[in-house]
């Protein structure tokens, strides 16, 4: 990326009047990101849109309609809740298995606010089971509370991360998914996002490819023999992540039929991995420049401090910015980086820079985070870039309600009477 561009986001950021330290979306890359997405979904796969890497109902609905998707995958009771309030059109899938005191949560939740949401849970949700034990919990659950649950089963294809793995445990759940009045199978779920890090020594990401979709072939295979052939005829098969759907551009979609990726099109670092090559990072943190410093010091140390300058282990100049610790790389301008001399700090951290980078006061420092789910929730609002300008700002998701009842008021109370 070349330094006109980030001059010219430097530029929009001052005419928005952005003075704090911001999370930007470049939504033109995020548009061809997303296009090279399309690419492998026009092969007949589904889209199922991973929301906590997504964590904006603006940024999710720009997604769900340059897709056509309404599919999204959700991971976080509280933000399942945000969802449901403001999608409520969406199919949602949970994407790990829920203590059952969460899906109670919900339904009580829910009844609250039936006939208000536009969301029913028994067409337009799927719980996620990992095994026999929660299968019979949330079986008890459907019973006490007189609701239809639809169940997503989730299998282990290789990479072991749980789910069922046995064959006769799968065929069990299944008989007793086709006998329960309270339960339906909607799917299964083959998470198999680790593909692409393992080792040629085992066999490589192609190898791990090839036996992941032959494992979820066989548990097709069981529910077939189980139910019978019109069984799979409308059930999700779930599979796909970020880093492996594009090994999915040649394939025929049927052992697997939907893909969920998220953080792919936003590219954070870890991301940086041979599959993405032809995606574009689109996600930035931008923090402002507090205070350039010339020849920084070790504190009581300037003796020190001058020997290691130059022998080339301390630098010649450096900034302190606005906020920082976040998890992010220091990425513009190149050869910044995080100071050692005073250690880490989320108020004002001190980043070297490289000879001849002229960042002022006022300027920015660019990062790209590592990942999107948990550092896009630390902003209040996404700063969206397009064509040289600022032209909105996406709020992040917000937790609608306490999910817990604590005695905070009595406590208070309490210490406030001497007790």
């Amino acid at each position: 990326m070349t330094q006109t561009y980030f001059q010219n986001l430097t530029q929009a950021l001052h005419q928005a009047g952005i003075c704090t330290p911001t999370l930007v979306i470049d939504k033109q890359r995020l548009d061809h990101n997303i296009d090279q997405l399309m690419g492998v979904l026009k092969q007949g796969f589904d889209y199922r849109i991973v929301a906590k890497s997504l964590p904006s109902i603006p940024l999710l609905h720009h997604i769900m309609g340059r897709t056509g998707s309404r599919r999204l995958m959700s991971f976080h009771l509280p933000f399942l809740i945000h969802l449901v309030e403001q999608i409520p059109g969406a199919d949602v899938l949970l994407g790990k298995p829920m203590p059952v005191a969460a899906a109670r949560h919900f339904y009580r939740w829910y009844n609250r606010q039936r006939g208000h949401t536009g969301f029913a849970p028994e067409s337009q949700l799927q719980w996620l089971v990992d095994g026999q034990q929660r299968l019979l919990q949330y079986q008890a659950l459907a019973q006490e509370l007189g609701v239809r649950m639809r169940i997503n089963l989730e299998i282990d294809i290789g990479l072991h991360r749980g789910g069922f793995r046995d064959a006769g445990e799968f065929r069990q759940a299944l008989q007793h998914l086709a006998t329960s009045k309270q339960l339906q199978l909607s799917g299964l779920m083959g998470y198999e996002a680790h593909i692409t890090k393992i080792p040629a020594l085992l066999g490589g990401p192609q190898k791990a490819f090839a036996r992941a979709r032959q494992r979820y072939t066989e548990f097709v295979a069981i529910i077939k023999d189980t139910l019978g052939e019109a069984a799979c005829a409308d059930l999700c098969l779930n599979t796909g992540g970020s880093t492996t759907y594009p090994l999915y551009r040649n394939e025929i979609p049927g052992d697997g039929n939907e893909i969920a990726t998220a953080s792919a099109l936003l590219k954070p670092t870890d991301f940086d991995v041979y599959t993405l090559e032809h995606h574009q990072p689109a996600a930035f943190i931008a923090a402002p420049v507090l205070k350039k410093t010339h020849n920084p010091e070790i504190p009581m140390a300037p003796g020190l401090s001058r020997l290691l300058r130059g022998l080339g282990k301390l630098p010649h100049q450096g900034c302190f910015i606005y906020g920082g610790n976040w998890l992010a790389q220091p990425y513009y301008p190149p050869g910044s980086k995080r100071s050692l001399i005073l250690g880490h700090s989320s108020n004002q951290e001190l980043y070297e820079l490289a000879a001849g980078v002229s960042l002022d006061m006022d300027d920015f420092l660019f990062f790209r985070p590592t990942q999107s789910e948990a550092v896009l929730l630390q902003f209040d609002r996404i700063a969206v870039y397009e064509a040289g300008d600022i032209v909105d700002g996406w709020p992040v998701f917000s937790y609608p309600e306490p999910l817990h009842s604590y005695p905070v008021e009595a406590r208070i109370s309490a210490a406030g009477n001497g007790a």
